[in-house]
């Protein structure tokens, strides 16, 4: 009997029937991940399910491609989701709904697309830079002034995270955080802001916008009774926002004694503590130092006002 049958033989019950042995499975063994698609094809497909402009693609491709890899799901659906997500996270809008936009003002008729196209340049610059119209059409005769509107007027705002709004330069109507801030200038009508932005003429650090913010609080609470400032949210180099309920205490009826006291609390601090309440060596110091002549000038926003400009 060969070894073969005798091995067969030993594994034979009395009965007859033979015993069925069971192979041990290696264990904690896992399948190696699908391979990816390359990074160009994975821009290729992102491109051609979202339609994003060029300058969308060089400020968050690399971030949708890697995404869309990640998630190893490479259906249109979930390349829109998540370019929605990131680009609302990176530009501040949904670059996805932008190109539907612009696809649907394609086959719009002319005069119609020419002031839709406006609008949306208006309220988001980078979504639609560069698609807003001068003329409605040859048909129909409107003057310029009443199309064209300098950029940073009550109707046609920068956004602040646009190469404008991050210039430093002074805009009249800017727009930020989700709030349209005017600034105040003659013509100009603060009502019951909630926000108040400020913008210097110069870049400011961490510590500039804590001590400008500080002065801000000060000035307001010094004005009329009501609250302070929040803790500043700085929206460029140049500028930061505030909040605070103007209606409490009755603030926003006396917002020009609050401009005056911040413009004079730049330069020479807020007034000098009469007694040493605050603590030992406190008198004869300020709560708040001043810049003196080093002030930087700035700008006061408010989120809330009748703007009554003759140009």
């Amino acid at each position: 009997m060969t070894a073969a049958q005798q091995a067969q033989q030993g594994n034979r019950r009395t009965s007859g029937q033979y015993d069925n042995k069971h192979h041990s499975e290696p264990q904690g063994v896992t399948l190696p991940p699908l391979p990816l698609v390359s990074d160009q094809a994975a821009e290729h497909v992102t491109r051609e399910a979202t339609a994003i402009t060029d300058h969308e693609f060089e400020r968050i491709g690399e971030d949708l491609v890697t995404a869309v890899q990640k998630s190893r799901d490479f259906t249109p659906q979930n390349i829109r989701a998540i370019t929605s997500q990131i680009g609302h996270q990176r530009l501040g809008y949904d670059p996805v709904g932008a190109a539907a936009l612009r696809n649907a003002l394609a086959s719009m008729e002319p005069e119609a697309a020419h002031y839709a196209r406006n609008l949306l340049n208006q309220r988001h610059p980078e979504a639609f830079d560069g698609y807003s119209t001068k003329q409605p059409s040859q048909a129909v005769t409107v003057h310029p002034e009443t199309v064209q509107h300098p950029l940073g007027s009550p109707d046609n705002p920068v956004n602040v995270t646009s190469d404008a709004g991050l210039s430093g330069e002074v805009f009249d109507t800017v727009v930020s955080k989700g709030r349209t801030f005017h600034r105040f200038r003659d013509g100009v009508d603060p009502m019951e802001p909630q926000a108040i932005r400020i913008q210097a003429d110069r870049k400011l650090d961490d510590d500039d916008v804590s001590k400008i913010a500080q002065l801000t609080g000060y000035s307001l609470r010094t004005a009329g009774q009501g609250e302070g400032a929040s803790d500043p949210i700085q929206d460029s180099d140049y500028s930061f926002i505030v909040h605070n309920d103007t209606t409490k205490g009755g603030q926003y009826k006396r917002l020009d004694k609050f401009q005056s006291n911040l413009h004079t609390f730049m330069h020479q601090g807020t007034p000098k503590r009469k007694t040493n309440n605050s603590g030992p060596g406190t008198k004869d110091t300020s709560l708040v130092d001043g810049y003196g002549r080093q002030a930087p000038k700035i700008e006061i926003y408010y989120d809330d006002a009748i703007v009554d400009d003759e140009d």
